[in-house]
This record gives C-alpha cells, sequence and structure tokens, in this order.
C-alpha cells in the first residue's frame, strides 16, 4: 500500500506559510479509525493519531502516526508510519515508515533538515536536496487540514520533500456527502490530487475540524478506499 499512499500522500503540501499552531485544526490525542475495503470486499482497517508532542533539535513537533493492517484474501500486509514535524513552522523533520506487501518488507527513516534543503536516509550517505518547506506524505495530510480550501479550485504544489514528485495537482471537485461506515453521513470538501501520474481522492469534512472521512488511493491490485468508522 505504502508507494500508492506515497503517490497519493505527496500531494498534500502547499508552500504557504504555516499557521499558528493555535490555528491547527487537530490537536493532541486525536485518533481517527479506518475500514478498508477493495473493490466493494473488507480489506482490514487503519488508524491515524496525533499521538504526543516532543522535541526535536530543540523544537516543539508534533508526533504523528498512521498504521494499517489487512489479512483478507484479496489483500494481505501492514504499514507503519511516524513523522515528526514543527509545531512553530509546518514542516517535516524526521519521517519513518515501515511496508510489508507480498512478501516484501521495507524499513525506512529519513532525516529531514529544511534549513539546509537537504534530507539523508538514515544509515546512508547521500545527502538529497529538498523543498524549502519540506513534508512527508503524512505530515501533508494534516497541513492540508489547515489550509483555505473552495470548491472548483485549483492548486499545483511543489513541497513534497523528495523532490523528483514535484510538482503535485490538487483540484477541489466539490461538496459532497460521504456515509461513514458506522452508516451516518456528513458533508465533505471532495479532492481530487494527482502526483508522479497516480490519481487519488479525499474527502475532508466540510466543517473547521476537517476530518478526512474518507480516502482512495491507487494500489497496483486496485484503488483502496479507508473510511472513517465514526465520527469523533
Amino acid at each position: 500500500m505504502v508507494k500508492g499512499m506515497q503517490a497519493a500522500m505527496a500531494a498534500f503540501v502547499l508552500a504557504l506559510p504555516a499557521p499558528a499552531p493555535s490555528a491547527y485544526p487537530f490537536e493532541v490525542g486525536e485518533t481517527l479509525r479506518y475500514q478498508a475495503t477493495l473493490g466493494g470486499i473488507p480489506a482490514g482497517a487503519a488508524t491515524m493519531s496525533v499521538a504526543r508532542m516532543d522535541r526535536d533539535r530543540g523544537d516543539e513537533v508534533f508526533v504523528f502516526t498512521a498504521a494499517g493492517a489487512s489479512r483478507s484474501a484479496i489483500l494481505t500486509g501492514s504499514y507503519t508510519m511516524t513523522s515528526w514535524v514543527g509545531a512553530e513552522r509546518f514542516t517535516s523533520r524526521r519521517f519513518q515508515r515501515r511496508s510489508s506487501f507480498r512478501g516484501r518488507t521495507t524499513n525506512e527513516s529519513f532525516r529531514i533538515v529544511g534549513d539546509s534543503l537537504r534530507y539523508r536516509l538514515e544509515g546512508g550517505s547521500q545527502d538529497w536536496v529538498t523543498p524549502e518547506e519540506p513534508l512527508d506524505e503524512l505530515a501533508m495530510l494534516y497541513r492540508i487540514r489547515t489550509l483555505a480550501l473552495a470548491p472548483g479550485s485549483t492548486h499545483e504544489l511543489d513541497g513534497y520533500f523528495k523532490a523528483g514528485w514535484n510538482p503535485v495537482r490538487v483540484r477541489v471537485v466539490g461538496r459532497e456527502r460521504v456515509q461513514l461506515a458506522d452508516g451516518a453521513t456528513v458533508s465533505t470538501l471532495a479532492l481530487q490530487v494527482t502526483a508522479a501520474g497516480a490519481v487519488s481522492e479525499v474527502w475532508l469534512t466540510d466543517d473547521a475540524r476537517r476530518l478526512p472521512a474518507q480516502l482512495r488511493v491507487p494500489l497496483p491490485v486496485g484503488r483502496v478506499t479507508l473510511t472513517l468508522t465514526a465520527a469523533p
């Protein structure tokens, strides 16, 4: 799922000044739970969380986490992601990603230094160039929740920490009702995201919290849909 998630989440960054910490629509302790389906068939579960606050190089940072697993007949695997993101300057500092699908396991940890426009895979010796406001794919989803989105608008973005994925494009398709896993429906803003040739979809609740009510991302075996189990 991670390659698809990379392409999907790479679109969730906009090179604008980050809002003040008090303006964030999320807070420590927020945990979102999802049910996954593939072609309408149950395919596991996932969570996303604002796990805690920490410090990195003397700065206060958010610690975001995400995890998912599937043991279905059509998809077996798991992934975890952890992202350390500055609370004052909303840029990625560290990013860890582990995935296991189809018998292939990857385990990567990145150190991202936006001040020097560099990032490095920990354990490696090569530095790579990163944009001025770098964000990893998990941090991007939280960043987009802070933006002023309007139906019909289109954004060309250039801030994913791996510069080769840029530019990415986000189009606000309009407003739609989305049914959650518990049967309740919520009003959302429907987004279409294009990155590295992959098209993904995200539905954010049309309120101050901008909760990701549903995500649909491409995988080699089809398009996986993550639906919020219930509004927290």
